[in-house]
């Protein structure tokens, strides 16, 4: 019996982390498609890639789960640039996108 409810305890975990981990992917892909829609890139490929992830304390020291994710944007549709977010928790922390060429629309303003 005691065995039986250790393995189930498990599986319950697993499967809570796999759906935090699902949970914060589909967050960070709506933060990066948003963030090269407002500054007028193309997000290319439709996905972020996973990076890093630690436990890290929030700024009321509770400890939280910190994922960096990283996607690849173009500005002119010949050149791939990397832009990432960083998430604790569900909070997002920072967006940046690597410096680019401008849009061609922009540069006639």
């Amino acid at each position: 019996m005691p065995n039986e409810l250790v393995v189930l305890l498990l599986f319950g975990l697993g499967g809570w982390y796999w759906l935090a981990a699902m949970s914060a992917k589909e967050y960070a892909h709506q933060v990066s498609s948003n963030a090269c829609k407002q500054a007028q890139l193309n997000f290319l490929d439709d996905s972020v890639v996973l990076k890093k992830i630690r436990l890290r304390r929030d700024t009321e020291g509770r400890i939280m789960i910190y994922r960096w994710y990283e996607f690849e944007f173009t500005s002119d549709g010949s050149e791939r640039y990397k832009g990432d977010v960083r998430l604790l928790g569900q909070r997002v922390l920072e967006v940046r996108l690597d410096s680019h060429r401008m849009p061609e629309q922009w540069k006639s303003m």
